[in-house]
């Protein structure tokens, strides 16, 4: 997995993705986390505030009692269970711009070590003339402690005077401000207190710090890191185990590669994907298919071209060597008589025609290999070119008193081809058919459908020699046939190939030989002749 660059780098962008995710998140969330939270604050606080006021209002009688302000027990139990329950700070407003404030206990600062942390220390972290206040709750139960104090509306900062002067026209609102006494930014909200006669007689505020918010927040966002790093974690996990899976066929593709690199066409990535990776490796596939196919073909070429030198040197060395000691005797008038003069002329004179007729052969077969080479096609009758070749042919037996017969099924049989070289093909049959046929004997050409076979009743061709016949330079080893250049066959096949023919051979030993051509099917269309002259 260490040297798999590619797994290492597509987890890495995996992770930053994941990591980019994880930061913009927080940032969002913690936005709209923090806001949404504010928010529901400052409704939940108003809501509180207009229901306390409203108890207020109801007992507004009863707290007004004897003209004294809050000196009934109750209205004082009512606002500290209000400021102990909430924990907010509640203010109440009168008329004449006067203002009781039951604050929460601040969170003091711990004691310093080994001192006397006493109560005159602790009022010191009060406001002036704020003090602490102690008292049970019902039924013996104790009720947190709250800071009491009094001040005036014009001591108040500007927020907060505002939002009394609203709550005094009725209106309850809410706000935010920063208190400078406690260096915190506090949620405050005002409501009126109405009498049963309707009028607004105080003005309630309940006061809360963003300090709470902030701790909330800062959980909030302590547990969505912990989840995005828990889930970062994981997807680094699963990020890797697919990078790893991603990039397998990559590194199977890559070894093939490096196969076929060095030579090695067998090699195959085998690999399986409805994807364009799984297309990638296909294409690699068929391409080391296809160097396989050209490497075997460039060894057999190259195979077949080894042995065309040889037996080129072969063919030509004999020759050549006659030719030589020919010229050597006569030069060196080892052979003086007129009639082994003579001799020695026809010996050279044959040798050159074989050397000429080999070389003619060798260049007619180059051509006709060459893929380039093209050879001139038009509509035929290929019955008048079986006829053409019948009457050469018995040209050809006339000297062994061979008899060349044809017959056929149909008088026309459309094809497009070269009618010299369908020709030439059909010669070098016959000529093989008479060479090996006895004297007196005969040579049967036959059309039937789609198959022309060419008969004879020769010495025939041994079965281990069959797979050969077509092979260049191939000869059989008889006297009768120490003439041929070993080309005839070859050049045969390629004119047949060249026209869609595809021949083989039957033959028996002592029996004869029959050459099968399988013709393509003939052409529809206009008569051969008629399309020639138009």
């Amino acid at each position: 997995m260490f040297r798999n660059k590619i797994a290492w780098k597509l987890a890495g962008y995996f992770a930053a993705a994941i990591l980019v995710f994880a930061v913009v998140m927080s940032i969002v969330f913690g936005h709209f986390f923090g806001e949404n939270t504010v928010e529901v604050t400052k409704k939940e606080l108003s809501a509180r505030a207009a229901k306390v006021a409203a108890i207020m209002g109801d007992n507004y009688d009863r707290m007004r009692e004897n003209g004294v302000r809050y000196q009934h027990p109750g209205s004082r139990r009512l606002i500290g269970y209000v400021n102990a329950i909430t924990m907010y700070d509640v203010w109440v407003v009168t008329p004449d711009q006067q203002v009781e404030i039951r604050n929460r206990v601040p969170n003091l600062p711990p004691p310093p070590p080994r001192s006397f942390f006493n109560k005159q220390q602790e009022q010191k972290q009060l406001a002036p003339g704020f003090t602490k206040e102690e008292h049970k709750g019902p039924v013996g139960r104790d009720v947190p402690p709250v800071v009491v104090g009094m001040t005036t509306v014009g001591e108040l900062p500007q927020p907060e005077r505002d939002l009394i002067r609203y709550a005094f026209k009725g209106k309850q609102n809410v706000v935010e401000s920063f208190d400078k006494h406690e260096q915190e930014v506090m949620v405050t909200a005002a409501a009126p207190v109405y009498s049963t006669g309707g009028g607004v007689v105080e003005v309630l505020l309940l006061r809360t710090p963003l300090t709470g918010l902030k701790e909330s927040w800062q959980n909030g966002l302590s547990i969505f890191g912990w989840s995005m790093l828990t889930a970062l974690f994981l997807a680094l996990v699963v990020g890797a185990v697919l990078s790893l899976r991603f990039t397998k066929p990559l590194n199977k593709m890559k070894d093939t590669a490096s196969r076929l690199a060095a030579q090695d066409y067998t090699a195959r990535s085998y690999v399986q994907q409805n994807d364009e990776i799984g297309e990638l490796a296909t294409t690699m596939d068929g391409l080391a298919g296809r160097l396989q196919k050209a490497d075997t073909e460039s060894k057999e070429t190259d195979r077949l071209r080894r042995e065309f030198i040889a037996n080129v040197s072969h063919e030509l060395r004999t020759p050549v060597t006659v030719l030589r000691g020919s010229l050597e005797a006569l030069r060196d008038k080892v052979v003086s008589t007129p009639q082994d003069v003579e001799r020695y002329y026809d010996t050279m004179y044959k040798e050159t025609l074989f050397l000429q007729r080999l070389i003619t052969d060798l260049l007619e077969l180059s051509r006709l290999q060459n893929a380039a080479f093209a050879i001139e096609k038009e509509p035929l009758n290929l019955c008048e070119v079986i006829q053409d070749a019948v009457r050469s042919g018995r040209h050809l037996g006339h000297a062994k008193n061979i008899s060349v017969t044809y017959s056929g099924d149909v008088n026309m049989y459309k094809l497009t081809g070269d009618y010299g070289r369908l020709n030439q093909m059909l010669l070098v049959f016959l000529d093989n058919a008479v060479k090996f046929s006895p004297e007196g004997s005969s040579v049967e050409l036959k059309l039937a459908g789609k198959l022309l076979t060419i008969s004879d009743h020769g010495c025939g061709i041994p079965s281990k020699d069959l797979p050969y016949v077509f092979d260049r330079f191939y000869k059989t080893r008889v006297e009768k046939n120490k003439s041929g250049s070993g080309l005839g066959m070859a050049i045969a096949r390629e004119i047949a190939e060249r026209h869609g023919i595809i021949p083989t051979v039957v033959s028996e030993v002592d029996q004869g030989t029959t050459i099968e051509l399988h013709l393509p099917a003939p052409e529809a269309g206009p008569d051969p002749e008629t399309a020639a002259a138009v």
